[in-house]
């Protein structure tokens, strides 16, 4: 079937775990000759491509004229064994807790941590995904990618990934890449990463498995976070502020409860806390979006709420807590236009 034929139009908000998004041209990609025919009738057509994994860290606007959503399916996993490690590869299309599973079933230690994040291995290195005290940084080797300006293939390594706290090279130069593998080295050792709570409640256990870390992550998402596929919503909404010394004295002189995330460089506070206890936003709800009751940082559609309404609400929600401690909260979810 040639290219244009396979081209249908959707309604993008089909495609968003927030349920937010208007109509656009959209197909699937399973191999690398595609992905390279659909980016060269993209460019020839003149045509605005957003690559998509899974759609759980994004919604789209309405207007969507000329915007051609081409969708990474390629997935595989492969391991190469060494004595005290394995390297494990896995193909952007695979479903990030899918790997997560797949790890820890083979007891492997690394990213059990990581369980139950949404999202495909191809957008994990985009967001340098991360929870209790673990980053995909700290396993990753290094991924392959075609760089859409020359549609070569090019591998990338640790140091070039440019990673920070939720960021990475992939954010800097957003559109050069689409990236297709991602390899990451685990370790046979027991090495499990317990200081975040509620994983501390196991460090006096014996014989852990990485299994065991897996199961209380994912009960404990379970429990704070709502199901995107019940309650629309694209998980965490901003980043978590890292804050000056400056800063935090005079975040904790007027507030002496402030609780605080050990970071290198400087003092996270939780963007959760500075929304239910400054903006009083907690489970606050404008039309048919608030925050979920139980993870204020999470943004809920309840209904058929558009672009302009999210970003309408998440001002309000940034414009308190400035306002009140010059604090600014960066956006973590990405708006597709």
């Amino acid at each position: 079937m040639e290219l244009q034929e396979r081209i249908t139009k959707v309604a993008l908000k089909d495609y968003s775990s927030l349920r937010v998004g208007g109509e656009a041209e959209y197909l699937e990609t399973s191999t690398m000759a595609e992905l390279v025919e659909v980016l060269m009738y993209a460019k020839k057509e003149g045509k605005r491509v957003h690559i998509l994994g899974s759609g759980t860290n994004t919604y789209f606007g309405e207007n969507l004229e000329n915007l051609f959503v081409v969708k990474i399916c390629m997935k595989g996993i492969s391991c190469e064994d060494f004595e005290e490690s394995v390297l494990l590869t896995a193909y952007a299309g695979e479903i990030w807790d899918d790997l997560v599973h797949f790890s820890t079933n083979q007891n492997l230690w690394g990213i059990e941590n990581l369980s139950y994040i949404p999202g495909t291995v191809g957008a994990a290195p985009v967001q340098n995904i991360g929870a209790y005290g673990a980053e995909l940084k700290d396993v990753f080797v290094s991924l392959s990618a075609l760089d859409r300006d020359t549609l070569d293939v090019v591998a990338i390594d640790r140091d070039a990934c440019d990673f920070g706290y939720r960021d990475s090279l992939f954010k800097h130069e957003a559109g050069k890449y689409v990236i297709l593998s991602v390899t990451m080295r685990l370790s046979k050792k027991t090495s499990p990463r317990l200081s975040y709570k509620p994983l501390d409640a196991l460090l006096l256990k014996e014989d852990i498995t990485p299994q065991e870390v897996r199961e209380l992550v994912v009960a404990t998402r379970k429990a704070k976070l709502p199901e995107w596929k019940e309650h629309p919503n694209a998980g965490s909404f901003f980043k978590n502020p890292v804050i000056t010394k400056v800063q935090f004295d005079a975040l904790r002189f007027k507030y002496p409860d402030v609780p605080v995330i050990p970071h290198t460089q400087g003092f996270k506070i939780p963007a959760a806390w500075l929304i239910e206890h400054i903006g009083g936003m907690k489970g606050m709800r404008v039309g048919d979006v608030a925050t979920w009751p139980n993870q204020p940082l999470v943004i809920v559609n309840y209904g058929d709420a558009s672009a302009d309404e999210i970003d309408e609400y998440k001002e309000e929600i940034r414009k308190k807590i400035q306002e009140a401690v010059g604090i600014v909260l960066e956006q973590e979810v990405n708006r597709v236009d």
